[in-house]
Order: C-alpha cells, then structure tokens, then sequence
C-alpha cells in the first residue's frame, strides 16, 4: 500500500522548504513533491487576503485552532471534518476537491495554519492493477535493512503518557523498509508506507498523533491483513474517519 502520515514531533528538517508568494498576508510553502502529492504548509495571516486555486484533490489538517474568518469563501467540495478518538479536536482534517482562487478574510491576532496534501494523480481504484507502475521505487528492494526487534523492546523505557513503549518501536527505525520519511522539521514528519505482497511489516508503531491520507493504497481489492501486536488483541486508536468529498472515491 503506498499512503501518507502526518504526525506532530521533534526532528531534525531534512529538505529546504520552497516559498510560492501568493500576497502581502499569505504564504504557501512546498515542503515535498514528487509525480504523485503535493505537501504544502499554509499560512494566511489576519486581514484579507485572495488565495491561489487548487488544482487537485486534497487532504487538509491542523493540529490547531483556527481564528475567526480562517474558512476560504470561494467555492471547495469539502467533506466533513474527522477528528482523532473520543472526539478530540486535534488534529483534524477532511478532504476537499479543486478549488478556485479565494477569499480569506482573517480576524483575530493571529494566522490560520495548516498543512494541506494535493493529489496531482488519485490512485483510486486503479492502484490494484497499477501499483508496479506507478511505484516501482517504493516496492524496490529496501534500502535499510534491520532485524526485527518482536517482543525485545516490550518491556523497555515508556516514551510518553500517550505512547507507553520503547522508543525503539518508532516507525522509522523499527520497519524502515515500511516507512519512507519524505519531509521532516521541528513540528512535523510526513511518511510514506509501502509494504511488498507477501510482506510482514516489522513490529512497530506510530508515537505521535497523526492523520493518513489515503487515495486508494491503503486498503486495495484483493488485499488481506493479519496483525500482531504488543498488547493482544489491541488495535490502532483511530478516530473519526472522513469520507471523499461529493463525487470521487478518494481520498480519504
């Protein structure tokens, strides 16, 4: 499957962040892109401001607040917001279609901000039949291989009230073959997940609060999963799930 995941953490950047001026309040940001997303941070400041159009499909969440005035007043098909368990507030996220240039018109003393994932191609239905194409990179041979560390870390040092295992069980160092970070700073680390047919993902999990993206990798026809983990019988904590906006099937 190949999907996306933001997530809120302390790192190191690893790319240099790309400036699209846009007006005297507003900013855009392309932290990553290749032939398939877009990763955009946006920031429009109070007062108003016109907005650029988004040419593509999209999934846009904040892990924060937004001020008085911050929704865009031109014309988006939007889904509703999915929230994280229990209902709360952040982060969140939904899903929109094309947009066109808009209108924001800022209150308050402080700046709207969030991240926004462009799909410059929906996988939608026709992952299943064009995964090889389409990501003959992602499901080459890994390019770090490590052992699997099974059960050698359950009873390590807790990393966090919300995260109660060894740090060891991050994504990235326990199943680097599974987890490709393409854009990584201070607050934020977008990774890309792909596991081969047949595959067995190394025991690990996710430390931070995140959003997945999907157009269609997540879940494909035909694919089945088995999973193994720490606590038996324990799942993944999700919330809320947003559905497409009206009309396409993803993504979601």
């Amino acid at each position: 499957m190949a999907s996306w995941q933001f997530r809120n953490m302390i790192a190191v950047g690893l790319l240099l962040a790309t400036t699209v001026p846009l007006a005297a309040n507003a900013a855009e940001k392309v932290l990553f892109e290749d032939g398939h997303i877009r990763f955009v941070e946006v920031i429009n400041r109070p007062g108003e401001t016109q907005v650029a159009a988004v040419l593509f499909s999209s999934v846009v969440m904040s892990d924060a607040a937004w001020p008085t005035g911050a929704e865009q007043l031109g014309p988006a098909d939007k889904s509703a917001s999915a929230l994280p368990p229990g209902n709360q507030p952040f982060p969140f996220c939904y899903t929109q279609g094309p947009s066109s240039a808009a209108t924001v018109n800022v209150k308050g003393d402080f700046p709207q901000h969030y991240y926004r994932i462009d799909y410059k191609r929906v996988d939608g239905k026709g992952y299943a039949a064009n995964w090889r194409a389409w990501y003959s990179d992602v499901f080459g041979a890994p390019t770090k291989v490590v052992a699997d560390p099974g059960m050698a870390y359950a009873k390590g040092k807790p990393f966090s009230k919300a995260w109660p295992f060894d740090f060891h069980y991050n994504a990235t160092t326990s199943a680097p073959a599974n987890h490709t970070a393409r854009y990584q700073d201070s607050h934020i680390d977008l990774l890309e997940v792909a596991i081969r047919p047949g595959e067995t993902e190394h025991m690990h999990g996710h430390p931070y609060a995140s959003v997945y993206a999907d157009d269609g990798g997540f879940q494909p026809d035909g694919a089945i999963y088995n999973n193994a983990t720490l606590i038996p019988g324990a799942g993944p904590p999700w919330g809320k799930m947003s559905g497409p906006p009206t009309g396409p099937n993803f993504p979601i």
